[in-house]
């Protein structure tokens, strides 16, 4: 009887939509997370930045000019002219000038304390570090969603379960019906009966909340406005031995927090060196074409005209900003050792969490081999315990009993499995491998492709 309500529960089951997959998940969560689309926004920021920004500290700057002006005053000139000096005075009332102006320039910093080479590698440790937080968003979204999937696994299955027991109890409740009615049962059997079909339906309610809300999570782990219909396939999860030692071998190069501030230790040391270049000397080219046209109504020059090119160097020699230069590279010197200390914390830290990972991993997911083989004898218990009842051989109370303990045995395997599957992700996630789970459901794709072509 039981493996027939369990049969029926499945198949009413799948009337939910399309099965999901966790490759399929995973793919759609890279595709439309808003947050990891910024971040990748972010980081063809810092590459445009490097490749344009990053050489043309080491270009001239040229510009082309031009103006019109013009002016109506009143004047008035006093001339000396002759000897002994003669004295005249001359005034013009609304004297109109015109100024015509036109050129083309360009101006070449030759040396300014090798701040293009600074800015240069600045922009591409700015560049670096935004692969680090791109790579960083990218390993929290992967491992945020393969935890909502199995969330929703999980969640769908407990709901299942739920319906299942309520059918159960349902069953229980329509033989108490005929027991009663044919004498061989009491009222107070009867009662109990009620109030467990009661809590059932209400424990399947909330399940179903729960479930709802494992959907909305899916839902924004993949950047869709409205829940995931579809069900998990009913496929195990990844669930691969791990090498510890390769997880451990190379963290540092691949650790996206260590890759974090191993940059910002770097970016420390350049921005000391950008805040003394000022101290330095700067020596500047520039050259020109420019024409300059001027008319006036007021004084002996009516028109005045230049046209042609320029040229020069400048050097300025920086003597004294307001601040000793020592004080600049003091300043600049804490920021590099904090940046410093920062690296080594994130190393320790970096290195230790493996650690911690890999063996809370190897110990639940020893449990949740032990809690699958517990939940194998509560199932079996509880089909022996309902084909006795029905017989007559068992109390209602023990009957009961033995579909609370497997309900019981039925979560606790749940939740361990899927604290199993969030310790392996930890581990992913700490060595930064969780290309390693992306792969795993390509792989588990492609087996599930072949198989039903």
């Amino acid at each position: 009887m039981l493996k027939a309500v369990l049969l029926s529960c499945l198949s009413a089951s799948s009337v939910f939509a399309q099965g999901l997959t966790l490759d399929a998940v995973l793919r759609e969560a890279l595709q439309n997370n808003p947050g990891y689309l910024a971040s990748r926004s972010d980081l063809g920021f810092a590459e445009n930045a490097y490749s344009s920004q990053g050489t043309a500290g080491y270009l001239p700057s040229v510009a082309a000019s031009g103006g019109l002006g013009w002016s109506k005053l009143d004047t008035r000139q006093e001339r000396v002219t002759g000897a002994p000096p003669v004295r005249t005075t001359e005034s013009v009332d609304g004297a109109e000038s015109r100024t015509r102006t036109a050129g083309l320039n360009a101006n070449w910093t030759l040396f300014e304390g090798f701040a293009g080479p600074l800015n240069q590698r600045r922009l591409r440790l700015e560049r670096d570090q935004a692969r680090a937080l791109e790579n960083l968003t990218r390993e929290d979204l992967l491992r945020r969603a393969a935890l909502s999937y199995a969330d929703l696994a999980r969640q769908a299955r407990l709901r299942d379960v739920r319906d299942t027991l309520l059918r159960l109890s349902d069953e229980r409740f329509r033989i108490l019906n005929s027991r009663i009615a044919s004498g061989s049962a009491a009222r107070p059997e009867w009662l109990e009966g009620q109030v467990d079909r009661n809590a059932d339906r209400a424990a399947l309610v909330q399940q179903e909340a729960a479930l709802h809300a494992a959907r909305l999570a899916l839902a924004n782990a993949l950047g869709r406005e409205t829940p995931v219909a579809g069900r998990p396939e009913e496929d195990a999860l990844p669930s691969g031995t791990l090498d510890f030692a390769a997880l451990r071998g190379g963290l540092e190069g691949r650790q996206p927090e260590v890759k974090l501030a191993e940059a910002e230790k770097t970016l420390a040391s350049i921005y000391l060196n950008q805040a003394l270049a000022p101290l330095y000397p700067r020596l500047e080219a520039n050259a020109g074409y420019n024409l300059t046209l001027a008319s006036n109504d007021a004084g002996t020059l009516r028109e005045n005209r230049t046209i042609g090119p320029s040229a020069g160097l400048q050097l300025t020699v920086p003597l004294f900003d307001g601040e000793f230069p020592w004080r600049v590279r003091a300043r600049g010197r804490h920021a590099v050792t904090a940046a410093e200390q920062r690296l080594r914390e994130a190393q320790f830290s970096a290195r230790a969490e493996v650690d911690r990972a890999y063996a809370a991993w190897t110990a639940i997911d020893s449990a949740a081999t032990l809690e699958r083989e517990g939940l194998g004898y509560a199932k079996e218990n509880l089909d022996l315990t309902f084909r006795r009842w029905k017989t007559g051989g068992l109390s209602y109370l023990e009957a009961r009993l033995a579909q609370v303990k497997y309900l019981d045995a039925f979560t606790r395997a749940e939740n361990t499995d899927y604290e199993a599957f969030r310790a392996r992700l930890d581990v992913l996630r700490a060595a930064g491998r969780m290309d390693i789970l992306l792969e795993e459901a390509r792989e588990e794709a492609r087996a599930e492709a072949s198989a039903n072509p």
